[in-house]
């Protein structure tokens, strides 16, 4: 009965006492196989993310402009890969920092708005009229592509 209770409940197995070393490492296995199975199709088609003219490759850690590489600082990177996996949403300075920074947020909005510059800089055509990301004055920013995609 507990083992039926158990595997109702969610379990994925269930070893009875006593059990052999060798038969638990025998379906641990098995667990990680058929997980490596299951995650394997969904990581391979999330390796790139593409919006607007932009491409990030998360594997490679590497963005394209028009299929142009173009250089990121590491929090620049994380920065926009955060803008990328959620497109169109309103993000506070206070939420891009912490979804980069791994540090306590001391109301410096500096520092994000900086970065913000520096990724501007780099993948928009006149950084005066972004057409990625867009301010929201009073809240924040969000990827938000303007122009037409190529």
């Amino acid at each position: 009965m507990d083992k039926v209770l158990g595997l109702g409940l969610g379990a994925d197995d269930y070893l009875a006492k006593p059990f052999s070393i060798a038969e638990l490492v025998a379906r641990v296995g098995a667990q990680l196989r058929r997980n490596n199975e299951y995650l394997s199709p969904k990581e391979k088609s999330n390796t790139s993310i593409t919006y607007g003219n932009l491409t990030i490759d998360k594997e490679k850690c590497c963005v394209f402009k028009d299929g142009e590489p173009i250089e990121l600082g590491a929090k620049e990177y994380k920065l926009l890969l955060h803008f990328m996996e959620y497109p169109e949403k309103v993000f506070t300075k206070k939420q891009l920092y912490d979804a980069v920074w791994d540090e306590e947020y001391y109301f410096d909005d500096n520092t994000v708005m900086v970065h913000i510059s520096r990724i501007r800089n780099r993948i928009e055509d006149d950084p005066q009229k972004p057409k990625y990301l867009k301010t929201i004055r009073g809240i924040g920013y969000k990827l938000h592509y303007t122009g037409e995609k190529s």
